[in-house]
């Protein structure tokens, strides 16, 4: 069974033959999208050698196995076939950015990338803004107490421009208007007041930017 976060990502993968799913940890979405005939093939890649044993033991037990490759690798590194997907979850800025550069030429042949990242996403879409890497979708998922932002990314060869709404807000994500959309940008809000906090200081460009989006829902 999927938490919540993972169900948003598997709604957003389109079919197709081949995902890796890097840092797939227990394999649990890999798995799920094979059971539900979204996916054909699983290449389940984790960097340590202990959460692939559970995936190879998870895929053995639904009896996936032989739809399923096993790898131990940082990002792509030791995967040379082509894929059609590539989820990269539940992990920081700066690995993801560092999994992307490393094969930065492959990722650029890839029909689908989703990302989602637990720290500095403003870092994150210009990461990819400086790629070439057009966000052409968002999700915003609320699991527990925990805001997650899912991407699906696609590189594009004329580039991106985005502006600070884009980066601090997402240039999908700041188009919606419901109560999730109004929590989340109260809960950036009082991130960057707690920063200006410390910092002794009273306003910044990027809680003026919060703000007026805040304002924006509440007038609906």
């Amino acid at each position: 069974m999927l938490n919540l976060r993972l169900r948003h990502i598997a709604k957003m993968i389109e079919p197709c033959e081949v995902l890796i799913d890097i840092g797939s940890d227990h394999g649990f979405l890999p798995l799920s999208l094979l059971k539900m005939k979204i996916i054909q093939n699983a290449i389940i890649c984790d960097i340590n050698a202990l959460p692939l044993q559970s995936a190879i033991k998870n895929a053995r037990e639904a009896q996936l196995e032989e739809y399923c490759t096993f790898i131990q690798s940082n990002g792509l590194q030791n995967y040379k076939d082509p894929v059609d997907t590539a989820v990269i979850a539940g992990m920081g800025y700066e690995t993801i950015a560092q999994i992307i550069k490393q094969d930065i030429e492959r990722f650029c042949l890839i029909d689908q990338i989703i990302l989602q990242s637990n720290t500095h996403l403003d870092k994150l879409r210009a990461f990819l803004m400086e790629n070439k890497f057009a966000i052409v979708n968002e999700e915003l998922v609320k699991d527990r107490k925990h805001f997650y932002v899912i991407m699906k990314v696609k590189y594009n060869s004329i580039g991106v421009d985005y502006d600070d709404s884009d980066l601090w807000i997402g240039p999908v994500l700041k188009s919606r208007k419901d109560d999730l959309m109004h929590a989340y940008l109260l809960h950036l809000f009082r991130i960057e007041a707690n920063v200006l906090k410390g910092q002794k200081k009273e306003s910044s460009k990027k809680i003026q930017v919060i703000q007026a989006h805040l304002d924006v829902i509440q007038t609906f």
